[in-house]
């Protein structure tokens, strides 16, 4: 038996990383969705690229050609292109303005959205606190720019990328330049050579995580995370992610200043993951997203606050006018628990004699452990986001609980890899 439908369909371009979740959900309310793949394929999401082939109703690889991609989706009926992940944003970005759909951002501020220097040069140009920064693309002028700023420590980091990849913290000229030459030596994450050094100063403060959805200007913020790093040879590494509540301190001076950040980078439609700085004088944006949160579980929100990301998304896209009549209606958070992601650290690189995820799921209030090595292979040592071996997720009753569940973990972590990581010998 064949089915022909005439059916609105939802494409997805790269629905990698938290955007994976994103075909199931739209597939469970009945959409065909087509994905596509974008030009480069990272290794780190070749799993989830073949999740995201297996789940779609039509998978289709971009092979560099804009004019035959657009004629090819012209023989769909299409409610939505969504970037599904950082990489997806351009070309979710372009289909949308040349195929006229309304669910989409200001196409004249895309590179804004995704290039971090033009993307703090809009803020100030709009009046929206932003960083003190300079785009560098040779050592003399590095030493230009830091004679004048003045101030250590100072962040080096390339203009497009993703997960802390290459972000230096640096405290003198010898370790700008050493990372000055680290980053031109080395591509993005999504295949580019870097060519230019974005220089900044370095913002003192609380980092917080700001996620959120836009729908026709509007903006419905679905949770905030708190962060905790710590920093290992200058670079920045996530311990812990802390989720805030409505009634948490800051949420409301977070949410206004993001919701400024959108308005000045067109961000209209859509999801938003945002990094901000609390800063003595007020919050100040680091980057965003114009996507959703990358390795984000929908479940932790979905159980702690009632709601989720990817299910305002889904609202937003399908039924902007409930998704309208909910922002007026204030949270019931009565119920509300605890919840927080822990990235685990490796201390060193060495060959994995066990995988931990039994250890820590039997430890009180974890509900996930997300590790991505198994017993042999060669475990990386932890420098960035990315080249964390692993995470667990927590949910308890209360903050009390939770910071137990924790320390824990911690314990945990430090006594497995005393004895089941063995440092690799090879080159």
């Amino acid at each position: 038996m064949s089915i022909i439908n005439n059916k609105e369909i939802i494409v997805l371009v790269d629905a990698w990383s938290g955007g994976k979740n994103l075909i199931p959900a739209f597939q469970s309310l009945g959409y065909y969705c087509l994905h596509i793949q974008s030009l480069f394929l990272a290794e780190i999401f070749y799993a989830d690229n073949q999740l995201a082939i297996s789940r779609s109703d039509k998978h289709i690889i971009f092979d560099g050609n804009l004019e035959k991609l657009v004629n090819n989706l012209k023989d769909f009926n299409i409610k939505a292109v969504l970037a599904g992940s950082e990489s997806g944003v351009a070309l979710a970005d372009y289909l949308n303005h040349v195929l006229n759909l309304p669910f989409s951002n200001q196409f004249k501020l895309s590179e804004a959205r995704r290039n971090k220097f033009l993307m703090q040069e809009r803020l100030g140009d709009c009046g929206v606190a932003s960083i003190k920064q300079q785009l560098i693309s040779r050592k003399d002028r590095l030493r230009h720019w830091l004679t004048k700023h003045g101030q250590w420590p100072v962040v080096l980091k390339p203009v497009q990328s993703a997960g802390t990849d290459h972000v230096f913290i640096c405290h003198n000229i010898t370790q700008c330049f050493e990372a000055f030459d680290s980053i031109l030596l080395s591509k993005d994450i999504f295949g580019q050579p870097n060519q230019a050094v974005l220089s900044q100063a370095f913002l003192l403060g609380e980092e917080f995580v700001v996620n959120g959805v836009a729908c026709e200007g509007k903006y419905f913020f679905t949770e905030l995370w708190q962060s905790t790093k710590q920093y290992r040879k200058d670079v920045p590494i996530y311990e812990t992610q802390y989720l805030l509540h409505e009634e948490s301190a800051k949420f409301s001076s977070l949410t206004v200043y993001t919701t400024q950040v959108c308005q000045a980078l067109g961000i209209e439609n859509g999801a938003f993951h945002a990094e901000v700085m609390m800063t003595i004088d007020g919050p100040v944006l680091i980057e965003i997203g114009a996507r959703v949160a990358g390795g984000a579980d929908p479940y932790v929100i979905e159980e702690c606050l009632g709601h989720s990301q990817i299910g305002k998304l889904l609202q937003a896209v399908l039924q902007p006018k409930l998704f309208h009549h909910d922002m007026l209606f204030r949270r019931d958070l009565s119920s509300r628990q605890c919840a927080a992601y822990v990235y685990l650290i490796s201390p060193f690189k060495g060959q994995l004699r066990r995988s931990p995820e039994a250890f820590f799921i039997s430890i009180e209030g974890v509900i996930s452990v997300n590790y991505h090595y198994k017993a042999g292979d060669i475990q990386q040592e932890t420098k960035d986001l990315i080249s964390s071996p692993g995470l667990v997720i927590v949910i308890r009753a209360n903050i009390y609980l939770l910071n137990k569940t924790i320390a824990e973990i911690r314990k945990l972590e430090k006594e497995f890899f005393q004895k089941n990581l063995v440092a690799y010998q090879g080159e």
